[in-house]
């Protein structure tokens, strides 16, 4: 049974991902028995996920089959949640949760999926209509958000493995559930599958050579992606230009898109898109839109696409009620929360003369002239003037003095009593907010 060659950039100590079925015992026993090989650890992760009655005897199972050859076998309960999702889909991320929560920075985790897998995989994405990166199917080897995946079984028929794990009289668990063809993965396997290969015999070897082909052309698509990226991203990465982003063809633009998105580790739907690159496109570029994504916002304004996170209004905001007198960096909690909302920090003075107070935006002035300014203006204009979008505008902390006077929108503005001293002292305020406060 032979293994797809170790990639020579993969961290030398394997995690495997066991389930106890003949696969992974198969594959357990391959890597253990292995002459010459260039890992120098294995350990292995079996996932409970409670769905059967015999979940508990599945897990000690696979713990005395690693026992046996002498590996650690770390046993991961995980809940199932399907929130939507099909209970295939539910269980698979509820495994890869588990994986990634047990895979050590220096670890390389090591499934055993074979060629008749990968036929199976692409067939599915076929059926949902997958772009070309659901369509390139599983790859041998792949450093993603999951960290780094080694498929050594990919390319090996499964009827090798079967003969394998049956020359070395191993011994393996029967999951029932396998055979239950209400799951679509098990509808292929045994009503579709066969039926292809009584006709096609090279069906599963055709499929897999197709898979390989469609990576290829998702690595060179991707390549393009990401240059296009680098084009159309603002000074941070989490910001995209509009302008830049229109410029491309659209088919180019949606893949830049659903690149950033994953960056972030996130999935753009086609109806995001659609708006982006639709809809939106006719709005003003005053106008905040926005575009849900689960727990993620897909936000536009300014000419500037962001991906926020969703939290209620009472969590974005800034504190209040808090009195500063800049001789310590002050912590920002939530509305008053124990939750970090960052740090407002004096540099270049060791207090202030007297006291500021932080007010939420709803308590403060209405108003604000900030230094150089003739005549006082609307906070909003003022945010606007500043580039801060509409959804971030209570989570600037404003600083008013004894008299209620408004004198900093955080180190942002300053009023002119503030401005003065500040520049008399050669000072000024440095406003973290909690993603770059540290």
């Amino acid at each position: 049974m032979d293994l797809t060659p170790f990639p020579d950039d993969a961290p030398r100590r394997l995690l495997l991902g066991f389930s106890g079925g003949r696969d992974s015992t198969a594959l357990l026993h391959r890597l253990i028995n292995a002459t010459d090989a260039p890992w120098t650890n294995i350990r292995a992760v079996h996932v409970h996920h409670g769905l059967h009655d015999d979940a508990d005897a599945w897990s000690r199972h696979c713990r005395a089959q690693a026992d046996g050859l002498g590996i650690e076998c770390v046993v991961r309960r995980m809940a199932v949640r399907r929130a939507g999702r099909g209970l295939e889909d539910a269980a698979r991320q509820a495994r890869y949760a588990a994986f990634a929560a047990e895979r050590r920075e220096d670890e390389c985790l090591v499934l055993a999926h074979h060629r008749d897998d990968q036929a199976e995989t692409l067939l599915l994405a076929l059926l949902r209509g997958s772009g070309e990166r659901g369509l390139s199917a599983m790859r041998d080897y792949t450093v993603d958000a999951r960290g780094p995946i080694w498929r050594p079984l990919l390319a090996t028929p499964g009827a090798a493995v079967a003969d394998y794990a049956a020359q070395h009289e191993l011994s393996w668990i029967e999951d029932p559930s396998n055979r239950d063809e209400r799951l679509s993965r098990n509808q292929l396997r045994h009503s579709v599958m066969p039926l292809l290969r009584r006709h096609w015999p090279q069906a599963d070897a055709a499929l897999a050579a197709s898979a390989q082909r469609l990576a290829e052309a998702d690595g060179l698509l991707r390549a393009q992606a990401r240059r296009d990226l680098a084009t159309v991203l603002g000074l941070r990465d989490d910001v995209v230009e509009v302008s830049a982003l229109r410029a491309l063809p659209q088919e180019r633009a949606a893949r830049a898109l659903r690149l950033w998105a994953e960056s972030r580790n996130l999935r753009l739907t086609g109806d995001a898109l659609r708006r982006v690159l639709g809809d939106w496109s006719q709005q003003p570029a005053g106008r905040a839109l926005e575009h849900p994504l689960g727990q993620t916002t897909l936000r536009q304004w300014g000419g500037r696409l962001w991906l926020t996170p969703c939290e209620p209004v009472e969590a974005r905001e800034a504190p209040a009620g808090q009195t500063w007198d800049g001789r310590a960096p002050l912590r920002l909690g939530h509305g008053g929360g124990d939750a970090d909302a960052g740090t407002l920090r004096l540099l270049g003075a060791r207090g202030f003369d007297a006291p500021l107070r932080l007010v939420a935006r709803r308590e403060a002035p209405p108003r604000f002239r900030a230094a150089g300014d003739r005549h006082a203006r609307a906070l909003q204009t003022h945010f606007a003037a500043l580039g801060v979008p509409p959804w971030a505008r209570d989570t600037v902390p404003l600083l008013v003095d004894g008299d209620g006077e408004l004198q900093a929108l955080a180190d942002l503005a300053y009023g002119d009593a503030l401005d003065a001293w500040l520049r008399a002292r050669g000072a000024r305020l440095l406003w973290q907010p909690a993603d770059a406060a540290g």
